[in-house]
């Protein structure tokens, strides 16, 4: 059959980049980001959710930091954004992210929070948390 071997190349291919991923992602500690002044503003978003809501994001933290194996509708590394992740929790129809970076540790901070209203992540979240990340950055130097 022609193309056969192709097709497992890309299967090969597309197995290992998934291996990469469960190994990068095994064992993933959550802290949250502080700004200079001490305020930490993904706990202050997840105060402004009512009770559910914040139950379920709280619940996909645990699974986040508990699961061996995350799966990505829960965690994902976000494309051309220099190493932001996002952390991803769905609930009653609205879809609520937390987004960080890992840090040379390998820990996930979580600087910022929202919900999601479009299909695409809103410039300024990415910006806002590229901001914390930089000073997160100069004050570990």
């Amino acid at each position: 059959m022609k193309g056969g071997g192709a097709w497992r190349v890309r299967i090969v291919s597309i197995c290992l980049r998934l291996l990469f991923y469960m190994i990068a992602l095994s064992s993933v500690k959550i802290e949250f980001y502080r700004t200079i002044e001490g305020k930490c503003p993904a706990l202050l978003y997840l105060d402004s959710l009512d009770a559910k809501q914040a139950q379920k994001v709280a619940w996909t933290l645990r699974a986040v930091e508990s699961l061996n194996i995350v799966p990505a509708i829960y965690l994902q590394k976000m494309a051309g954004t220099n190493g932001l992740w996002e952390v991803r929790a769905t609930f009653g129809g609205n879809i609520f992210r937390l987004l960080g970076w890992r840090t040379p540790t390998g820990v996930l901070m979580l600087a910022h929070g929202f919900t999601k209203k479009t299909q695409q992540t809103p410039t300024r979240e990415i910006e806002t948390t590229q901001q914390r990340k930089k000073e997160y950055e100069k004050r570990i130097k």
